[in-house]
């Protein structure tokens, strides 16, 4: 039975070997950019911290959930308007948004997450599309974004997606789903399901002839490289969310750079030097006095958005920063 929240749309689908295209885009240093979530503050960060990188400028790539907490007006229309301006992929909030299917948030969630955040989720969207419906042009042009994108950096193949390499709201490459595991956030979020192995990363990069899968979607950041049988290194990294804090105690949102530059940038989280590109979380520190200020005034107390999301933008998650760091990654921050 499809299940808003649960179910995946047969449109959010595709093999792996959909990337095994030219890339769409080059550039020296590439910023990916999941879960803005409706953040204004944290997009005016993003285009401040561009401003100010070395070099040439970089190229952004916002790989979808731009929008979900921005049901002001005002907000998704100047949300809207700056992506459209870069590349961009869709999430699955742009998706549903665009969609005429009874899929509630899109977000595919698998079963170990409880019903009262799909329910909740769902009643978010309802709130979203409310406001979207003020914008068909945009929503439309959101909607006719790609689900993935190929990118070259450094002569590397990056893999753009939202979810994973099989669909736009898949759950295989979430931290908790990754081998080995990691038994404290599976505790936390009460993982149960069908584990990402190595085998099973080295088949999705082969077939999508990609050194890095940059995603986001499933709330929580980390990066793992791993070895193919040829001795090339390949690497996850899934930035959490750009929009909302991610970490315990902190009220950074998360990036992920990828350059040709060697040095790790000031204000990495953790990082690889990869074949020839360099790979980083980054902190994107917003004005957090702001966001809360604003989510509060479109999500009062006892509305579905607060319940969800008030305590992660306050306080941050439970994951702890080592958490994220896996297979030989390195942090960079100070502890």
């Amino acid at each position: 039975m499809e299940v808003p929240g649960r179910s995946c749309p047969r449109a959010y689908r595709y093999p792996p070997e959909a990337l095994a295209q030219p890339a769409q885009l080059e550039a020296d240093t590439l910023y990916v950019v999941g879960g803005l979530y409706g953040n204004l503050a944290a997009l005016q960060a993003l285009l401040e911290r561009a401003d100010g990188e070395p070099g040439r400028p970089p190229v952004i790539v916002f790989n979808g959930d731009v929008h979900w907490l921005d049901i002001d007006p005002d907000d998704f229309q100047a949300i809207s308007g700056t992506v459209l301006a870069h590349h961009a992929i869709k999430g699955n909030v742009e998706a549903e948004l665009a969609s005429d299917e009874a899929a509630g948030c899109g977000c595919a969630y698998p079963d170990y997450i409880g019903d009262d955040v799909v329910d909740r989720s769902n009643q978010i969207m309802v709130q979203l599309r409310a406001t979207a419906t003020r914008f068909p042009e945009l929503v439309g042009r959101l909607g006719a974004l790609p689900r993935y994108l190929t990118a070259s950096v450094g002569g590397q193949r990056i893999g753009v997606l939202h979810g994973d390499p099989e669909s736009l709201a898949g759950w295989r490459l979430a931290l908790e789903a990754m081998e080995p595991g990691d038994p404290l956030v599976r505790r936390q979020v009460d993982w149960h399901g069908q584990p990402t192995t190595a085998a099973d990363l080295l088949d999705w990069f082969g077939r999508a002839e990609v050194s890095v899968f940059a995603c986001t979607h499933t709330g929580l950041p980390y990066a793992q490289d791993l070895t193919d049988r040829d001795g090339r290194r390949r690497l996850v990294i899934n930035n959490g969310s750009a929009g909302l804090p991610n970490f315990a105690g902190t009220s950074f949102g998360v990036i992920t750079r990828l350059s040709t530059s060697p040095q790790p940038p000031a204000d990495s989280l953790y990082g690889t030097w990869l074949d020839g590109l360099r790979c980083d979380a980054v902190a994107l520190a917003f004005d957090l006095d702001w966001w809360t200020t604003r989510f509060v005034a479109q999500w009062p107390p006892d509305s579905p958005a607060y319940e969800r999301y008030y305590m992660r933008i306050t306080q941050g998650t439970p994951l702890r920063l080592r958490q994220a760091i896996r297979g030989t990654v390195t942090q960079t921050a100070r502890p």
